[in-house]
């Protein structure tokens, strides 16, 4: 009966991407998480990859971005962005109620917390599980498994967000979440551009500039790169291009890396004595988008003292850990529990089968 209600499901709800796992299935969804609304109407014309497209060509349309900071901000906009994917990817118009599990912030507030409840019943679920997402990350990458220490340390580095987290005998002992991102390093490019060129670049230029020669000074032994970008000169209002090397980008990034950094060290300073000496050997695993940028681990090494890594697969590592959260709890509930309508906040690691 619950197969028919539809596949569980889990959503990581980046303020960027949204992901979506379904059992069986795999990843199936990776799709810009924005929408574009006609202003006239209101309605909403496009979703993902198309709204995104649509954003500054049309000016008959606005985008919404109904996840910010790794929560919804528009309810409405964030329960049709989740029904509309939970339709398509169950091949369902309107009987798809999975048991549904999302990642959010550790530091989610209680705002928060009934704005995610409100819009993820609406979408259809049945159950709803909350899995914040250093622990979503550590499943999905392996760093639970009997087979690892005890101790793990996770910095899952968003777009909004970098949400630290210390993971010890299943249970999250402490974290520490900054309200800063990749985003934050396109902003401050634009920012430099405009300041030393005088010239207005879209984020979205300013983000390919960062993905193609953008790392963290100082550079080392890596070559310096450069890209063509283009906007608009802000003395003629006409379209002009100018040149960003590897140098000109860590410059203008080098601010919010700092605060990046800063936001590690924090999660990690909450630690007690007893797990701090275990945090030498374990080190901290970077995921997220932003979390590949060339020279971030290195930064983190030097000012922590603590080894850094980039796990596997960065960008899904939670969606695939909130995925085998679902796997877990459907085989140890008993099916009295599947109707509970009552959202449940998941704090520690379940069991896995081995």
């Amino acid at each position: 009966m619950w197969d028919f209600a539809g596949r569980d499901t889990a959503i990581d709800l980046g303020s960027a991407t949204v992901r979506m796992h379904v059992r069986d299935r795999g990843v199936v969804c990776r799709e810009p998480s924005v929408l574009a609304r006609c202003r006239r109407t209101g309605r909403i014309l496009a979703l993902g990859s198309p709204a995104r497209d649509m954003a500054g060509r049309n000016p008959d349309v606005t985008l919404v971005r109904p996840i910010r900071e790794g929560a919804p901000t528009e309810t409405d906009e964030a329960e049709y962005l989740m029904r509309y994917l939970v339709r398509k990817h169950h091949r369902r118009h309107y009987t798809a109620r999975p048991r549904l599990v999302v990642t959010v912030p550790s530091g989610l507030t209680s705002v928060h917390y009934r704005a995610l409840q409100l819009s993820a019943y609406q979408a259809g679920a049945r159950r709803l599980t909350l899995v914040p997402t250093p622990i979503a990350a550590a499943i999905g990458m392996g760093l639970t498994s009997s087979a690892r220490p005890e101790v793990a340390v996770v910095a899952d580095i968003g777009a909004d967000v970098t949400d630290v987290g210390v993971i010890s005998f299943g249970g999250l002992v402490t974290s520490h979440t900054a309200h800063v991102g990749g985003s934050a390093l396109d902003r401050a490019i634009v920012a430099m551009v405009r300041r030393e060129h005088n010239v207005t670049l879209s984020v979205s230029a300013a983000e390919a500039a960062k993905l193609e020669v953008g790392a963290v000074p100082p550079l080392g032994r890596r070559p310096v790169r450069q890209t063509v970008v283009h906007g608009r000169d802000l003395a003629t209002g006409m379209p002009r291009e100018i040149v960003l090397t590897t140098v000109d980008v860590g410059r203008a990034i080098a601010g919010p890396v700092a605060e990046i950094v800063e936001a590690v060290r924090a999660g990690l300073a909450g630690c007690s004595p007893e797990i701090a000496g275990d945090l030498l050997g374990v080190g901290v695993t970077l995921t997220g988008g932003s979390a590949r940028l060339p020279g971030l681990e290195r930064l983190i090494r030097e000012r922590t003292g603590l080894t850094a890594r980039i796990g596997d697969d960065t960008g899904d590592a939670a969606v695939l850990g909130a995925g085998e959260v679902l796997r877990s709890a459907r085989s140890q509930e008993p099916p009295a529990r599947e109707s509970s309508p009552r959202p449940q906040l998941l704090t520690t690691v379940p069991e896995f089968e081995h």
